[in-house]
Parts: C-alpha cells; sequence; structure tokens
C-alpha cells in the first residue's frame, strides 16, 4: 500500500481564482454563505489552471462573481502518479466543485482523499481545523468518521472467522452476556447469528436513547441495556440499522483476543496499514490535529457508540482501509479475497433505500460500488470503492449535506469537471420485496445521529 500522502502533506500557499461556480438550490444548506463577500467565497487552489465546475448538486449551475473577492484557502498535499493520473494532474477545477460547493452550503471544514488502483493521488483540505483558532485544516487533520467505524470493526471480526476463533453461525449473544453480567431479555436472542450482528439483521432495535440522549455512557452499559431489551423483530427476518449490532461485536471483539477492542483493531488492522494516527475519542476529546466538531453541552454519544462509531481519521487513513479490502491493488490485505466477497454480497432481503443494501459491515449500492457512510453531530463522511479502481473518502466538519448520501453527488460533480464518468448504477440490482418493519422501527443510515 503506498503510503497516505497526509503524510507529507504540505500547507500550499494558494492564490485567489476569481470566479467562483454558485450553486443555486432550495434547500437551507444555501444560506450559510461568505460573511466577508455578501456572497460564494471564491476558490483559492494549489493549481493555476482548471476548467470550471458543472453539474453540481441540487439546482442548476450558475457562474458568479463576487463583488468583493475573498479566497478561501484549500490546503493541498503531495501527490501521487497512476496511470490515469500523474503527478502534475490539475485537481483545481475538482476541488473547486467539491470542496468549495459545500463549504458555501455551511460545511465548515472538509477533507478528501482520492486513491487510483492504491496509490492516493490527491488529499485536500479547507476551513478551520478549529473555529475558536481559525487555524487552517491541512490533509492529515483528524476528524470524527462516525459509523465507518463499523468496517473496522467487522474487519478484525471477519479476521477472527478466517482464524476459526468464531464462526458466522455462531450463536454470541449467550457469550456476550456473560461477560457483561447480564441476562437476555428476550429468548430469541440465543438465536442471533454472528452474520445478522454484522448486516443488522439481528431483530435489534434502534436504541437512539441508550447511543445519542445519555442513557448509556459506554457501549459496555449500552450492550448491557440492550441485551436485557425486547427484540424489535426475529432473527433474520428484516434489515435494521441499528449501531447496538456493533456495539455488541466490540465486546465479542475483546472476549475473543483477550485484549481491549481499541488495541486489537491497531493491532490487526491498523498497524499492519502503517496507520499510527487514528483513535478512538471522546465526545469532547479533542487533541492536537483533531477537527474541533462543535457539540452540545452534556452529550456522550462518541463514549456510547465506541464500535460503532467513535474512531477517528484523517480522509487518506480511510481510503485506505477500504483499499486494504480490494486485492485489485497492491499492499496489505486484512482478510482473503474470498471473506471480502461475502462482505460485500447483499442478503435477500429488504433494504430502506431503493437500489441500496448492506453486506458485512459494508454498504452496498446499485452502481457496483461500496463503503460505508458516517453521521453523528457535526460529521458527515463517506468513503467509496468505485469498480474503476477510484476510491475516495470525504470527511466534513458541519451539518452539511443533512443526507450524508449526498456527499457522492458532490463527488460526481468533481470527477466531471476532470472528464471522468460516475459508475453506471444498475436499479434492479437490489430489486427485493418492501420491507416489513414495524411501525417506528425503520431508519435510515442517512439520519442525523445514526452513528
Amino acid at each position: 500500500m503506498v503510503p497516505s500522502s497526509s503524510s507529507t502533506a504540505v500547507s500550499t500557499t494558494v492564490t485567489a481564482v476569481t470566479t467562483a461556480t454558485a450553486v443555486t438550490t432550495a434547500t437551507a444548506e444555501t444560506t450559510a454563505t461568505s460573511a466577508a463577500t455578501g456572497g460564494l467565497p471564491t476558490l483559492a487552489s494549489a493549481s493555476s489552471s482548471g476548467s470550471a465546475a458543472s453539474g453540481a448538486p441540487q439546482g442548476s449551475p450558475q457562474t458568479s462573481v463576487p463583488k468583493t473577492p475573498s479566497a478561501t484557502p484549500i490546503q493541498v498535499g503531495s501527490p501521487g502518479a497512476t496511470a490515469r493520473f500523474s503527478a502534475t494532474t490539475n485537481w483545481t477545477s475538482f476541488d473547486r466543485a467539491l470542496v468549495q460547493g459545500l463549504l458555501t452550503r455551511g460545511a465548515i471544514t472538509v477533507s478528501v482523499a482520492v486513491a487510483d488502483h492504491g496509490t492516493i493521488v490527491h488529499t485536500a483540505a479547507a476551513g478551520p481545523i478549529d473555529q475558536d483558532t481559525g487555524v487552517a485544516a491541512t490533509p492529515a487533520a483528524r476528524f470524527r468518521i462516525a459509523s465507518n467505524s463499523k468496517m473496522l470493526t467487522g474487519t478484525v471480526v471477519m479476521e477472527l472467522v478466517e482464524q476459526n476463533k468464531l464462526r458466522l453461525d455462531e450463536n454470541v449473544l449467550p457469550l456476550v452476556a456473560k461477560q457483561l453480567g447480564v441476562r437476555l431479555g428476550d429468548p430469541r436472542m440465543a438465536s442471533i447469528t454472528l452474520k445478522q450482528l454484522l448486516s443488522h439483521t439481528s431483530g435489534f432495535g434502534v436504541f437512539r436513547p441508550q447511543f445519542f440522549d445519555g442513557a448509556a455512557s459506554s457501549c459496555a452499559d449500552a450492550a448491557r441495556q440492550g441485551l436485557g431489551h425486547a427484540l424489535l423483530h426475529d432473527p433474520g427476518a428484516n434489515y435494521q440499522y441499528s449501531n447496538m449490532n456493533f456495539c455488541i461485536l466490540g465486546q465479542l471483539i475483546e472476549l475473543v483476543t483477550g485484549t481491549p477492542y481499541a488495541q486489537a483493531i491497531q493491532d490487526r488492522l491498523l498497524k499492519p496499514l502503517g496507520i499510527t494516527d487514528m483513535r478512538m475519542a471522546g465526545t469532547y476529546d479533542v487533541r492536537p490535529g483533531d477537527v474541533h466538531h462543535p457539540s452540545r453541552p452534556g452529550r456522550d454519544f462518541m463514549e456510547a457508540l465506541g464500535p460503532a462509531g467513535a474512531w477517528i481519521g484523517s480522509a487518506s487513513d480511510l481510503v485506505r482501509i477500504v483499499d486494504a479490502l480490494d486485492d485489485t491493488v497492491p499492499g496489505f490485505h486484512p482478510l482473503q479475497p474470498a471473506t471480502v466477497v461475502l462482505m460485500r454480497t447483499a442478503l435477500p432481503i429488504a433494504y430502506l433505500r431503493p437500489g441500496d443494501a448492506y453486506g458485512l459491515a459494508l454498504r452496498l449500492w446499485s452502481d457496483g460500488t461500496w463503503g460505508h457512510t458516517g453521521t453523528v453531530e457535526a460529521a458527515h463522511s463517506m468513503v467509496i470503492d468505485r469498480p474503476d479502481g477510484i476510491t475516495w473518502a470525504v470527511l466534513i466538519n458541519g451539518e452539511v449535506p443533512s443526507d450524508t448520501d449526498k456527499i457522492r453527488t458532490f463527488v460526481d460533480a468533481a470527477f466531471a469537471t476532470m472528464n471522468v464518468p460516475p459508475p453506471v448504477a444498475d436499479p434492479t440490482i437490489y430489486t427485493v420485496p418492501a420491507p416489513t418493519v414495524p411501525p417506528g422501527g425503520a431508519t435510515s443510515t442517512a439520519a442525523a445521529d445514526t452513528g
């Protein structure tokens, strides 16, 4: 695996481009604009040329020149080179369409990393790492990755399966309940398999009070409450996205490995990839190099989410983790190709978003892409592996876009400015009967505070 370009990121002095590309939209996301200019901030880029952004999301593109141009610096990392992209590839139009497009809609900070067949070819970041200090973020800045954490947890679980320390058809909850000192609150839990936890088909409900409203102080506390609660539906009957599944999987990793969860992830996945800057963080645990995500007082969702959503890292880190699950690229691969194929296989079950599916710790889309998303307070993130060898990750500080899945709309529009087309979707690939979730039970993976 080629080292992340974030490790060699430079704070490049940028020059202002006097023409900004504005996108009009009827949503509230366009209300946040540059106070200095009274309109859209003008993109600043390390590149001296580039085509104007086009095909931008949620509205018709219009070209606008602010009366008083105000530069928004974008810090650019050292690029790599591949057959598709050279070290001199001009990413100005890409950054303008993506990064500036998100900032003009109200995002506070944005970071992006792009890899081509395992080589990171572009990294960029814009906005402050901390609004109080105004210090600019670099591509190495660590953001909340929220539910992208599930990929880390799921990958290590599948390592344990490959090592015959766990089985996908194993009924694991009695072991976890015994370890946590709690009795199972629903007799059906004894039949829940490891595969059902990984695929969100276990029957657990959302448990929002435990993860986002302070009803649990830690993942272990949330797991005890979840194991003592009734299931929402029979195991295997429906898909219901639930952080409880991966909170419990974190407890299982500790039980099987005999090491703390975070240490197991570091030793088994991150260190072999050469990733040394990722860590689990508390809701108000901000250290040098961490983006300061605004959080309302008195919250503890990061502590409660734990293995389901408490990791922080850079965009390059996420790209390297996903590329490690792609055996077509060079470098360290924690899992056998057949295991990853299994993770990328959708179950014949209904999903809440047409054309979407969920495998084992991975989200799947009808255009052949796969990866994950993450959403918590003031944080939206997405990482995608494309069939054409491109892998990208975008991390956002702020509440834009309100639907995290729309990040890919901005990315596709940005690639269009470089004449890189999006993958072609097959709307029938995940067509299954409508879900039969009890009233009040359904929730989208893109909803606010989903982890």
